[in-house]
């Protein structure tokens, strides 16, 4: 888990109060540190279209003396956390553009695979985990792509006779959904690339109840992640390009097994309760339905 002293935090923790010149230097910085750490204030002035003056300003809101001072946050932080990340996404684009070459579709998605266990550690998967536990109700948010994550998590969960319900909406029927949500209940979101007016909707509603949010995604930009209480982050692949769902199917295992590993007997006992009750009406109707003739 990334350190509150660092860099990265340090923006977030500043984001909304900074003025709207130093949001495009913040923006900018987490979405290009393995540029940023090797830019001069000059050239990151006239990459921004912003004065020096102002990054120096920006700078010094951190509460850095000047640019040299946060560079050399920035380059600590990218030589902790993001070097091994960025040089899998190269490896990532670096391969062939062949859309019917199986084996290279399977490459990529191991490399992300791969890349998933650089940014999301075992303390951030123990914490969300414990919330889904600790929850009253647990509500599980996706929309459009995002629908089918939402679907698989939901269906696992309630196995181990959880209360779990999934939630795809969207515009004035969220708020008809978010109504019943309580301080003690979990909201978990699938939310990609940038926040959308929903997704502002949801974490504002969030907020003023007191909800917590883990919030699954692949983004670490600052008006997406703000709000939530747990972030369980990992790149699904190169910008502009199509994104499987293969990296947020394993973290819904990851949670789903640590969830079950909790339970301990209680989740083997709630799937052999499912497995007698399928033994128990399932087959005889299917029994009966065949000697009557009716399949």
């Amino acid at each position: 888990m990334i350190r509150q002293s660092d860099s990265y935090n340090k923006i977030l923790q500043k984001y909304d109060d900074l003025p709207k010149q130093q949001k495009k230097i913040a923006d900018y910085i987490i979405q290009h540190f393995d540029e940023v750490v090797f830019l001069s204030i000059t050239r990151l002035s006239n990459v921004l279209e912003v004065s020096e003056a102002t990054i120096v300003r920006f700078a010094q809101n951190l509460g850095h003396k000047g640019f040299p001072e946060l560079k050399k946050d920035l380059v600590k932080y990218y030589r902790d956390y993001l070097t091994p990340g960025e040089r899998m996404k190269r490896s990532i684009e670096a391969l062939p553009d062949d859309p019917f070459n199986f084996a290279q579709i399977v490459e990529s998605e191991i490399q992300l695979l791969k890349s998933a266990v650089s940014t999301i550690d075992r303390g951030s998967l123990m914490r969300a985990v414990d919330a889904i536990l600790k929850a009253n109700n647990v509500y599980i948010f996706g929309n459009g792509g995002n629908e089918c994550l939402a679907n698989h998590l939901t269906f696992r969960l309630a196995r181990f006779k959880l209360k779990v319900v999934q939630q795809s909406v969207s515009g004035k029927n969220l708020f008809e959904k978010l109504l019943s949500i309580n301080k003690d209940d979990l909201i978990i979101d699938y939310h990609f690339y940038k926040s959308t007016i929903d997704f502002r909707r949801l974490m504002n509603v969030a907020e003023d109840k007191g909800v917590s949010v883990l919030l699954i995604t692949d983004s670490i930009l600052p008006p997406l992640i703000k709000k939530a209480s747990i972030v369980l982050h990992a790149e699904r692949g190169p910008a502009g390009r199509f994104h499987s769902q293969v990296v947020p199917i394993a973290i819904n295992n990851a949670i789903i097994n640590g969830v079950a590993g909790k339970l301990g007997d209680k989740a083997v006992l709630a799937l052999s309760e499912l497995n007698q009750m399928r033994k128990k009406f399932y087959y005889i109707d299917f029994a009966d339905k065949s000697v009557q003739g009716e399949i």
